[in-house]
């Protein structure tokens, strides 16, 4: 659990993790993104059978400082996300909205299809 908390959620290149929850909704996932400070024209969201990427730029540039023990400046000016889901999607009954900073994805699972072999 601890490993968890230590885990940085930025890169050095400007990107920051944002927080997202994922819902098994039995016939499909729902994924809700918090991203303040995007603009749903700067969102990229690309959806795989088993996986999503998610990059959106800010619209203001965010500066996080820390001095103390270790002295530390950090700029961001993206959100960056890559989720392994943990069944297959159909990419393309994929929905998205966006609305008040907050992105929701729904993504329907594909129908498990039973065969019945005579024999």
């Amino acid at each position: 659990m601890f490993e968890k908390i230590n885990e940085i959620m930025w890169m050095d290149n400007g990107c920051l993790e944002p927080l997202y929850e994922i819902e098994d909704l039995d016939d499909r996932f729902l994924i809700t993104f918090d991203l303040p400070y995007v603009d749903k024209d700067n969102i990229n969201l690309y959806v795989a059978e088993d996986s999503i990427e998610l990059e959106a730029s800010m619209k203001k540039t965010l500066c996080w400082e820390r001095w103390g023990t270790i002295q530390r400046k950090i700029i961001f000016n993206q959100f960056k996300k890559q989720i392994k889901l943990p069944e297959k999607v159909n990419p393309e009954k994929t929905t998205a909205w966006f609305k008040k900073g907050v992105l929701n994805i729904d993504l329907p699972k594909f129908e498990k299809k039973h065969l019945v072999i005579k024999i």
